[in-house]
């Protein structure tokens, strides 16, 4: 990447301003809205929006917050089929990574909105709350660690209508969640119609290759009704940007052809392997004059697959990092230590497990793998859901909407080419893992009322009730994922009848132990909601709204909170708006109890590192406490120009504060034979082998300011329609306060330096998108530059300490013809000048220098952050065919 920032914003501004010019010369303009589509625009002009009101009557530049719209039309458009990719193209504001080897967090990306984690990001369908994904967050980077969001990749494009992105704190009118924002999908509702799509693309490397076969039917439902029906394949290849680990290079220099077997890289850091069938429906009939039963739902099932890390059996010497001179890379430990197979008869240690004999036979997993092994690690995820309900209008006026629902998201994990290194000979190598499954039933009641009462509009009065059961479970996994073999701790006794306590072998299905009955939980929690809201134009230009909303639960007590949104018009081309509100966010049952074991790295020493919940044994003895609800506050103001029909400016201005953030802890490293003796005091079963702890808790204190910036100009002229956006975000966040937790005796700060760096500045605090979308006749033109900021990522000083990634600008375009009125095709790319970010390279020339001269990548080979806002695979091309008939 380049210092292009300056660079890139005078670009920016230049081709929005050109734009303008050119279009004020030209033809009747059309009427504007915040986002228009460049196939549909004029049908995407003055959209009434549903998000961020109960008016039915509001359009997105008449709202006082900023809401962005995008239709059907829009998301055809996009290179990627994920949906976690559509909207971090379209929202500055919207960030999503790539994680690779980051076991869940691989499968269910953790997106951010305003800098905010997912869980503060309030998702709905067709108005109507979606269900979480099972997923508590552990490897999904700094920024969403402990957190537990929607799965957005589960919702197809082609299901979905219009999106709206309500960019604004809204807990006092949706309830839990709704902090950073809400974003609204609407169902296709067409009663007739076939829409076929089909997309094949690939990397540039020529790798990734990707499939995507989507459908959607309109049926009619008696001729009062609809039934609409999508469907969305995907299969997706495996992309692989890492090199060699030097560890192999080592291995094979030094002990040629024995282990030329080894794959080059010896483990895959890319995008996993996906392949997924979705179905959604939406069905409504009007049974009386006014009345709709209507019911939507959705099934989808996922498979994804991805390596882990290399397991290296014997250690080897080679180049350091700097390559001034060698070092040893470890073989990895607890894995490939010589066992004792033959037990003493009658002999037993004070644990009452066996005594092994010194002069017997022995095993070493080198004889299973010798060239070592690297993980497959495999997630199916299975997520439906089902919403019914009854709405219309009674004969005075009153509208109501009643519903209910239930959803459920299912994540099953599974394991080849690894072992139980406790087990011994007797271990399998392969297993199921365990599943982890989120479940919520929800019940509203939302009536609104419109009622004169000598105001410049009718004053809208809204009230609703609403019961939600959440329950989160841990599934038992194969006995042999979670099994603490007799040689986990094994105590041999020599021909002297002296004893020794051999190298301790980790515990359970290796790089993921499975879920054993420690683990597993089926816990719930129920709440109760009323709120009430009024909105209303007092005088000409002026509208005011208030929202008071009061939630009881049966674990964390009740909470009330209120929301307040003014605009004042001046002129039909200037107007200013405001809102401020506070919210809450109670601990999700996933959070309370998920347990997550894995291989971490300090420097290039493998360790066993683990999230437990607050309630065990290990996070207790390291000063866990019951965890509280996050609270926030909101506030935003800002000012919507629109010069002319055609042209549109809104800037935004915001502040976030949250308190009380539930997060994990930063890492306690069991470095010391106090804090090891701890362990083994509280009875904690892998007390010898555990080398890093974390746990959920009221970490930490945040102030989130920035603005947003909207510019929209479509123009009509005898060479084609323009239609110009351009979208800018500046998010600054600041850590305000740290809680501290005790550690022995020593009152220690929860997070520590690193996550707080990450925190701040892991995101990109600049983001910006120009898009240019043409058309004439047949032919359509969409091009995007994506300006993304720099950012720094903190790491420990072993680890090579902190890097800052430079700025950059990447390149989407799209060229599509319509061969007559049912047959589009397009041809397209995604980051078309093959961009990739800075390589994680720190510290270089020094000590702590991270990555390796002889093979261009770090220890463990990865060469990219994790964190890269548009990802490390660089370039991708697609074709695309679609029909409509």
């Amino acid at each position: 990447m380049k210092s292009i920032s300056s660079i890139s914003i005078v670009a920016l501004a230049t081709s929005l301003c050109a734009g303008v010019a050119h279009g004020q010369a030209q033809t009747p303009p059309v009427e504007e809205s915040s986002v228009v589509d460049p196939p549909a625009a004029a049908n995407a002009q003055g959209e009434i929006i549903v998000t961020g009101t109960r008016r039915t009557d509001r359009t997105v530049l008449e709202s006082a917050a900023p809401v962005d719209v995008f239709t059907a039309e829009t998301l055809q458009t996009q290179a990627s089929g994920d949906m976690n990719n559509i909207l971090r193209n379209l929202v500055p504001s919207f960030n999503v990574g790539r994680f690779a080897i980051s076991d869940g967090s691989t499968f269910v990306r953790p997106p951010t909105l305003r800098g905010l984690p997912p869980d503060q990001i309030l998702v709905l369908v067709n108005g109507k709350r979606r269900h979480r994904a099972a997923l508590v967050q552990i490897g999904g980077g700094a920024l969403a660690a402990g957190s537990q969001g929607v799965d957005l990749a589960q919702i197809p494009t082609i299901a979905v209508e219009r999106i709206e992105v309500l960019r604004d704190g809204a807990a006092a009118q949706y309830g839990s969640d709704a902090i950073a924002g809400v974003i609204n999908y609407g169902l296709k509702r067409n009663r007739e119609g076939i829409e076929l799509t089909a997309r094949y693309g690939q990397f540039y490397e020529g790798d990734g290759e990707n499939v995507q076969i989507a459908a959607n039917v309109g049926l009619p439902l008696t001729d009062a009704g609809f039934f609409n029906v999508s469907g969305e394949y995907i299969d997706s290849k495996q992309t692989s940007r890492g090199v060699q680990r030097p560890g192999v290079v080592a291995l094979q220099a030094q002990f040629p052809g024995t282990y030329d077997g080894l794959r080059d890289p010896v483990q895959i850091f890319g995008d996993p392997q996906v392949e997924a069938a979705r179905l959604f429906v939406n069905a409504g009939l009007e049974v009386a004059e006014g009345t709709e039963v209507y019911a939507f739902g959705n099934y989808g099932v996922s498979r994804q697959e991805g390596d882990f890390n290399y397991r290296q059996p014997v250690s080897s010497t080679g180049r350091n990092a700097a390559g001034t001179g060698n070092q040893t890379f470890g073989a990895a430990g607890g894995i490939f230590t010589t066992l004792f197979t033959d037990a003493i008869p009658g002999q037993f240690d004070a644990r009452g497990r066996p005594v092994y004999s010194a002069t017997g036979r022995t095993f070493n997993f080198n004889s299973l793998y010798p060239i070592g092994f690297a993980p497959r690690f495999f997630g199916k995820v299975t997520d439906y859901s089902i919403v019914g309900g009854l709405k219309g209008e009674v004969l005075t006026g009153l509208s109501y909407d009643v519903s209910a629902s239930y959803g459920q998201n299912q994540i099953d994990y599974r394991m080849t080419n690894t072992l139980n290194p406790s087990m011994g000979p007797a271990s399998p190598t392969a297993f199921y893992m365990g599943s982890l499954q989120q479940r919520e039933t929800n019940f509203n009641a939302d009536f609104a009322y419109e009622t004169d009462i000598g105001l410049a509009s009718p004053l809208t009065i809204a009230a609703g009730a609403e019961h939600r059961r959440e329950a989160y479970a841990i599934l038992l996994g194969d006995p042999a994922s979670y099994a603490f073999g007799n040689f986990g701790l094994q105590t041999v006794q020599r021909a002297d009848g002296t004893r020794f306590v051999n190298t301790a072998q980790q515990v359970g299905s290796n790089g993921f132990p499975g879920y054993g009955p420690d683990s597993t939980i089926d816990q719930d929690r129920t709440s109760y909601a009323f709120y009430a809201e009024v909105e209303a134009d007092i005088v000409a230009g002026l509208s005011l709204s208030g929202a008071i909303r009061h939630e009881e639960f049966s674990d964390f007590g009740s909470t009330t909170n209120w929301k307040a949104t003014g605009r004042y018009e001046f002129t039909p081309a200037f107007a200013v708006r405001g809102a401020a509100s506070t919210g809450f966010r109670a601990p999700t049952p996933g959070q309370l109890f998920t347990t997550n074991v894995a291989t971490a790295f300090t420097g290039a020493n493998p360790i066993e590192s683990a999230i437990l919940p607050v309630t065990t044994a290990a996070a207790q003895v390291f000063g866990a406490t019951s965890l509280r609800p996050e609270k926030s506050k909101n506030y935003s103001a800002g000012i919507v120009i629109t010069p002319t029909s055609s042209f549109s400016i809104t800037l935004d201005a915001y502040q976030i504060e949250v308190t009380d953030r539930i997060g994990l802890t930063g890492n306690i490293e069991i470095d010391t034979a106090a804090r090891r003796q701890a362990l083994r005091d509280a009875g904690v079963q892998n007390a010898e082998t555990l080398g890093r702890l974390r746990y959920f808790t009221n970490s930490f204190d945040t102030r989130t300011q920035g603005v947003d910036l909207v510019a929209n100009h479509t123009a009509s002229t005898d060479f084609g329609r323009f239609n110009t956006i351009l979208a800018v975000n500046y998010n600054d966040t600041e850590v305000t306060g740290i809680d501290t937790v005790n550690l022995l005796g020593t009152q220690t700060a929860v997070i520590d330096a690193v996550r707080v760096g990450n925190i701040e500045n892991l995101n990109s605090k600049w983001r910006g998108n120009l898009t240019e979308n043409w058309s004439l006749d047949r032919l359509s033109v969409t091009a995007r530059a994506s300006y993304w900021g720099k950012f720094t990522s903190y790491a420990a000083t072993a680890d090579g300490g902190n890097l800052t990634f430079g700025d950059d600008v990447t390149f989407d375009l799209e060229v599509g013809f319509e061969l007559n009125d049912q047959i589009r095709l397009a041809v397209g790319g995604e980051n078309i000048f093959d961009n990739y970010p800075d390589k994680n390279f720190r510290a270089t020339g020094q000590a702590n220098q991270n990555w390796y001269a002889a093979t261009g990548g770090t220890v463990s080979g990865s060469v990219y952050p994790d964190d890269a806002p548009y990802g490390f695979n660089g370039g991708f091309w697609y074709f695309r065919a679609a029909t409509k008939f």
